[in-house]
């Protein structure tokens, strides 16, 4: 053989080789490119997170991920790199959080391929020995490359500062969603003695050490904080999650603010300005999922989208004790946010 020459044999060989790892180098490339325009959905736990992240989702072009950081995480990484991790991952939490809406790009037969694989999934949590590995498969997308171009990627995740992604990707869009801190505290409570974040039911330390440290910032000595009711404690971590997020997207042109009981109570005009906002048609899913999530007088799980929401965002004036609305809104009321609720205007006057 020539010097230069390359066997029949050896190409044979390598070539497949090569082709794989261009393959992947391609992919890593695609899932880049995707989380450079990707959609955020940023939010305190029980902000309406959920149902803000569904309604992207209802787009049948949408790619999306729901709180893939419990699987994945790396703060260190790079924003670009970071958001690519996450969509990146297919595990059924991540990649199968109900309701589930066709999709552009795959047809009966796919469909019917993936609700098939999630069915024995589900199966298999339920048996001894599997829920594991049931829990780590990696659920299809089943996403062909001739529609990659027209597909967005949507992350939802909670207690994250979407600033620096905003920052570093012009292109990507930032969904910032408020609640009421009565209405968000009265749902974390409820959340904590129905046991729904974990078996002892109690608050997490990560909420209250945020938000003793910003009330120390304040002026609060450690001895008044720790003297609060809970309710007063995590008024002061509502302040330090939300105050912190809303700055860093203050004037940053692909950041929005979006305030839960404005969305409740004008649904369609909230969802269809934020579609304009970021880059997606409106389209006859949203308009079906929106009227079935906002009119449903059914049994709701603690977890579930579908909500009468004309009645469920004031819903903590009746289930809220009055004693922790006051010292919510005592503090909330000194917050730069409480003019985005009238009622917290002039309530700080209580804590004077």
């Amino acid at each position: 053989m020539e010097r230069g020459t390359v066997s029949a044999e050896v190409l044979s060989r390598t070539q497949p080789m090569l082709l794989r790892s261009y393959s992947a180098m391609e992919q890593t490339d695609w899932w880049r490119h995707l989380a450079t325009s990707a959609i955020l959905i940023l939010g305190a736990p029980r902000s309406g997170t959920t149902w803000l992240a569904k309604i992207i989702d209802s787009h049948p072009d949408v790619l999306y991920r729901h709180e893939p950081d419990e699987i994945a995480d790396d703060a260190a990484l790079p924003p670009a790199e970071q958001v690519s991790l996450w969509l990146r991952q297919r595990a059924p939490r991540a990649a199968a959080k109900r309701p589930l809406f066709p999709k552009s790009w795959r047809g009966r037969s796919a469909t019917a391929v993936r609700t098939a694989v999630l069915a024995g999934l589900s199966l298999a949590q339920r048996l001894p020995g599997t829920q594991s590995l049931s829990r780590a498969a990696a659920v299809p997308d089943l996403l062909p490359r001739k529609h990659r171009n027209h597909i967005r990627g949507a992350v939802k995740v909670v207690n994250r500062d979407g600033g620096d992604f905003a920052r570093a990707l012009p292109d990507l869009r930032c969904m910032l969603i408020l609640r009421h801190p009565c209405g968000q505290i009265a749902s974390l409570l409820a959340g904590w003695t129905g046991g729904r974040f974990g078996s002892d039911g109690g608050a997490p330390e990560r909420e209250l050490e945020a938000g003793a440290a910003y009330a120390a910032a304040a002026g609060i000595p450690s001895g008044e904080f720790e003297a609060l009711p809970l309710a007063g404690r995590l008024a002061w971590a509502w302040r330090a999650f939300n105050e912190t997020a809303v700055s860093n997207l203050e004037g940053k042109p692909n950041g929005r603010v979006v305030i839960y009981e404005a969305l409740c109570h004008q649904p369609a005009a909230i969802a269809q300005d934020l579609f304009q906002f970021a880059g997606l048609a409106w389209h006859p899913q949203t308009s079906s999922f929106l009227q079935a999530s906002t009119a449903d007088d059914r049994s709701s799980g603690f977890y579930d989208v579908f909500r009468v929401t004309s009645t469920v965002a004031d819903r903590w004036r009746q289930t809220l004790p009055v004693e922790d609305q006051t010292i919510i809104k005592a503090i909330a009321g000194r917050s730069p946010l409480a003019n985005h609720w009238p009622d917290l205007v002039g309530a700080s006057a209580a804590l004077s």
